[in-house]
């Protein structure tokens, strides 16, 4: 056994980290120290199911960041433009608050218009498309797709072993 391989073996496991100071050296570190290194680095907890060792290489990566001149300006840039277009969508739909949906149903036409927090309907505020989309039509809808925002996906006849003339395969 080579004389790293102990080291590469508890690297790949997540049992241990490069340091800052040597860079070469394992460091053991274990899940609860990890969260809060993090924490104190991104203000926040980290998603649930991410490894000690993605943990770690993401502190790492923030702290080059953080102290090289040009990672520094690309770093900046990237939240700018995170922010930028976070501020122009409504909430989970990616529509631009301002725009305007039609939609004609049983001989009515609608008209929604995208705010920032939900959408407006004959003067009314809805938090969901499908909401919207439940009153007038009455039955449960998914929002986007009676708005045409989404189309259906139409398994093809193949996927189901059938050839195109109704054939099944063998």
């Amino acid at each position: 056994m080579g004389k790293h391989s102990a080291e590469r073996r508890a690297y790949s496991m997540g049992n241990g980290v490069e340091t800052k100071k040597d860079p070469g050296k394992l460091e053991p570190i274990n899940r609860e120290d990890a969260i809060r290194e993090w924490i104190q680095q991104f203000g926040s907890r980290p998603p649930k199911n991410l490894s000690v060792l993605f943990m770690r290489r993401a502190l790492a990566f923030e702290d080059q960041c953080q102290q090289t001149s040009a990672l520094k300006q690309l770093l900046k840039r990237v939240q700018k433009e995170l922010q930028g277009s976070l501020k122009t969508t409504s909430t989970g739909t990616g529509l631009a608050a301002g725009s305007h949906l039609v939609r004609k149903w049983n001989g009515r036409t609608y008209q929604v218009e995208v705010l920032d927090n939900g959408f407006v309907m004959d003067g009314r505020t809805y938090r969901s498309l499908s909401a919207i989309a439940s009153k007038i039509t009455g039955t449960n809808w998914s929002g986007p797709r009676f708005f045409g925002l989404v189309k259906r996906r139409v398994p093809s006849s193949t996927s189901f072993g059938m050839t195109r003339s109704g054939v099944a395969t063998p």
